[in-house]
C-alpha cells in the first residue's frame, strides 16, 4: 500500500514499511515483527535493491524460499549473496528458514523466509512506482551535481 505526501513517500505491507524522505533523500526500512527501523542513505538503499534482485535470481535460494524444495533437507549450511562492494550481504541458512542481512554500517538483521519475501515484495512495489522512480532520479541527479562541486568532472571536459 502506497502513501504519498509532499514530504514523504511510503510503502507498507504486513512485514515491513519503506519510507523515502523527499527533502533529505533518506530512506527508512521498518521491519514490523523485529520492531527495528533501519535508516539508509541513497547508496545503501540502491545496494539493498540490487542485493534483493540478485538473491531472487539465485535459483537454489529461491527454491528454498518458495518451498519448492524442503529447507530442512538442505545439505549446504549457507547460501550467500553479496551486494555491490559488500555494502549489504545476505546469508541464508535454509534448514533454519532464516535470512540474515548484514549491512556495512555495523548492523545485521535476521529475517524469516516470510519476512524476506515481504521485503522483496515491498521493494518491487516501490521500484515499479513512477513517483518513487522520479524521486530516485532526482536524488541521483542531485548527488551527481554535489559530486561535481567536489572537483572537475574530467569525463564532461571539466579540465578543458
Amino acid at each position: 500500500m502506497k502513501t504519498s505526501t509532499n514530504f514523504q513517500i511510503s510503502f507498507a505491507n504486513a512485514f515491513a514499511d519503506l519510507y523515502l524522505d523527499k527533502e533529505n533523500g533518506e530512506f527508512a526500512l521498518d521491519f514490523r515483527r523485529q520492531e527495528v527501523t533501519i535508516y539508509l542513505d541513497h547508496t545503501h538503499y540502491q545496494a539493498l535493491v540490487l542485493l534483493v534482485q540478485q538473491s531472487l535470481e539465485d535459483e537454489q535460494f529461491v527454491e528454498y524460499l518458495n518451498w519448492q524444495k524442503d529447507p530442512l533437507q538442505c545439505e549446504e549450511s549457507q547460501i550467500e549473496v553479496c551486494g555491490p562492494d559488500h555494502m549489504i550481504c545476505m546469508a541464508c541458512t535454509p534448514n533454519c528458514e532464516r535470512v540474515k542481512l548484514t549491512f556495512d554500517i555495523g548492523l545485521a538483521i535476521d529475517l524469516s523466509f516470510a519476512d524476506f519475501q515481504g521485503l522483496a515484495s515491498l521493494i518491487k512495489e516501490a521500484q515499479a512506482d513512477l513517483e518513487w522512480r522520479r524521486e530516485l532520479l532526482r536524488l541521483n541527479a542531485q548527488s551527481d551535481s554535489d559530486s561535481d562541486m567536489d572537483g572537475p568532472d574530467f569525463a564532461a571536459g571539466g579540465m578543458d
